[in-house]
C-alpha cells in the first residue's frame, strides 16, 4: 500500500486498476465498511493462527487490499476488497477459476422478449437486481483459513477460519454460479443448454440472465 502526500499534507492511496491517485480518507472510509461487513455476515470465525497450522500445516493465505476508484478523478468514489492470495502461476487457461459470464446474444435475447408482447397481449417487463459481492455469498466448506486485515482490529496470533469464500480464491467463482444455479433450479427455472447463465421458468415465462462484473 503506497502513500503520498499532497502539499496540505494530505495522505493518499493509489487506484490498483489506473494507478492513479485517490484520497487517503476515502479509501480508509471504504477499507472500514467492508470489514464491517465481512464481521457482520459473519465471514469467518476469528481463531488461533495455531489452529491453521494443526488443521492444515502451514499458514493463513495472506490476503490484500484491492483499492478502485468506482466514480471519476474529480468526485472519488472507493471500491475496496479484502482478495486472498490463493491464485498461483501455473492456474492460466483454468476454466474452472471463472463463472461463465453471458455472450452478448443474450442480453439481446432478453431485451427482445421485453419489447414482443405475450399471446394474451399483457406486455413484458425488465427487472435488474443487483446481487452485491457475490463472491461472499457461497459456504465454504472446507478448512480455510486468511490472515486478517489490520482493519479489522484483531490482535497478533489470530486469523480468520472462512465461512464464506472471499475473492481471490480459486473455487469462489465456481462456488457462486453452482449456488444461483441451484437456487434458480429450485424455483422451477431451466438452466440453459447452450449458455448456462439464462435460465427460463416455462410455467411463469420468465427469461433470467446472470451477469456480474
Amino acid at each position: 500500500f503506497d502513500e503520498q502526500y499532497e502539499p496540505e499534507g494530505c495522505m493518499m492511496a493509489y487506484d490498483d486498476v489506473s494507478g492513479t491517485l485517490m484520497p487517503y480518507h476515502k479509501v480508509r472510509a471504504a477499507r472500514l465498511e467492508e470489514v464491517k461487513f465481512m464481521q457482520q455476515k459473519p465471514l469467518w470465525d476469528l481463531v488461533p493462527i495455531t489452529e491453521c497450522y494443526v488443521k492444515t500445516g502451514k499458514a493463513p493465505v495472506s490476503t490484500k487490499w484491492v483499492d478502485v476508484n468506482k466514480g471519476t478523478e474529480e468526485e472519488v468514489i472507493a471500491r475496496c476488497r479484502v482478495v486472498a492470495r490463493d491464485f498461483k502461476g501455473s492456474d492460466k487457461d483454468r476454466d474452472d477459476l471463472f463463472a461463465e459470464a453471458p455472450p452478448l446474444e443474450a442480453k439481446r435475447m432478453l431485451l427482445s422478449r421485453a419489447a414482443t408482447r405475450r399471446q394474451d397481449g399483457r406486455k413484458r417487463k425488465l427487472l435488474f437486481i443487483d446481487a452485491r459481492k457475490a463472491h461472499l455469498n457461497p459456504k465454504c466448506e472446507q478448512d480455510v483459513y486468511i490472515e486478517l486485515p489490520e482493519e479489522a482490529g484483531y490482535g497478533h496470533g489470530m486469523c480468520g477460519k472462512l465461512d464464506f469464500w472471499l475473492y481471490g480464491f480459486r473455487p469462489a467463482a465456481a462456488a457462486w454460479e453452482k449456488l444461483y444455479s441451484n437456487r434458480l433450479e429450485g424455483c422451477g427455472f431451466v438452466r440453459g443448454t447452450s449458455c448456462g447463465v439464462v435460465f427460463y421458468h416455462p410455467k411463469r415465462d420468465v427469461s433470467c440472465c446472470l451477469l456480474y462484473t
